[in-house]
């Protein structure tokens, strides 16, 4: 996995936000955070990239971040360059039945969806 910090525009009511790489997801993702509250939890404004191949361009994942940050030239690039870098990664014990696990629970919210 890869995470970039991505510096915010002037203006923007957020604290950071972060954009990389999932490598057991096989999708890029993309972070808006607020400023920490009163129990010191970042609130996120925007998190996308969190279900199995939601984003599966770098572009995609920068053009969720385009409202919120100044986007460096080189970031698709880089993001490519993490994507490659583990191709040849396995899943471990641990993600295999996390995977399982998330299979599960997609089943059980698919049956419990009433039909159109």
């Amino acid at each position: 996995m890869s995470r970039h910090k991505v510096p915010l525009r002037d203006g923007v009511a957020a604290a950071s936000a972060y954009v990389g790489w999932d490598r057991p997801l096989q999708t890029y993702f993309a972070q808006v955070l607020s400023a920490p509250d009163e129990d010191g939890e970042e609130i996120e404004l925007v998190w996308v990239g969190t279900d199995f191949g939601e984003l599966p361009r770098a572009v995609d994942a920068i053009r969720v971040l385009e409202p919120y940050c100044h986007i460096d030239a080189s970031l698709a690039a880089q993001l490519e360059i993490d994507r490659m870098a583990c191709l040849a990664t396995r899943d471990g014990p641990n993600q295999l039945e996390a995977k399982a696990f998330m299979a599960r629970l997609s089943q059980i919210k698919d049956r419990s969806e009433p039909e159109a």
